[in-house]
């Protein structure tokens, strides 16, 4: 079902995923270098730098919103465990769409506050090997960060400086609803 949201390599949009007929993911770079595009090109979205990981990546939320009327937020962060970072090259997708693609109505109800790489520093320990039995993306980050803590077990304890970050945009923001984009390791 996913293919059918793909737009064609032409496309001007076309995000660094569909690119590679969704088998490979951007790096952090690059990812951010187009969502930097995206927001230049569009009101309805926005970056900010919400914290910095102990390497010194900034943490980015990129916001979605039509108008000024306070909406509830709907919080998604993808990327907790970079290896499995579909939900980044799927939110990207939205982005797009929601700017480009007809799909701005979503945003009548509703703000849209997207975390595409929650874990930068595992994002950027990326490799065709990290995980051999996963049937994608061709490149994978890793499941903890460069302190080796995972994020995804730190909720309750808030020891990573990433977390800490998360939880001052949780309390700024206020989300009605949370996603987790967490993808299976096709296992």
């Amino acid at each position: 079902a996913s293919e059918a949201l793909m737009v064609s390599p032409d496309h001007p949009w076309v995000t660094p995923s569909e690119e590679t007929g969704l088998t490979d993911t951007p790096n952090y770079e690059e990812t951010i270098a187009w969502l930097r595009k995206l927001c230049a090109a569009t009101p309805l979205v926005t970056m900010t730098e919400f914290g910095r990981t102990p390497q010194g990546r900034p943490l980015y939320a990129v916001v979605a919103r039509k108008g000024t009327a306070e909406k509830p937020v709907l919080l998604a962060q993808a990327g907790i465990h970079s290896g499995e970072i579909d939900g980044k090259d799927a939110g990207l997708m939205l982005l797009r769409d929601l700017a480009f693609g007809g799909k701005d109505a979503l945003l009548d109800r509703a703000t849209l506050l997207f975390i595409p790489v929650f874990s930068a520093a595992a994002h950027e320990r990326s490799s065709e090997w990290n995980r051999p039995n996963q049937r994608g993306p061709v490149h994978q980050g890793w499941r903890t960060t460069a302190r080796n803590l995972n994020l995804n077990r730190d909720y309750m304890k808030v020891d990573a400086p990433e977390m800490r970050a998360l939880m001052r945009l949780i309390n700024q923001w206020h989300p009605a609803l949370y996603l987790d984009l967490h993808v299976t390791d096709g296992i």
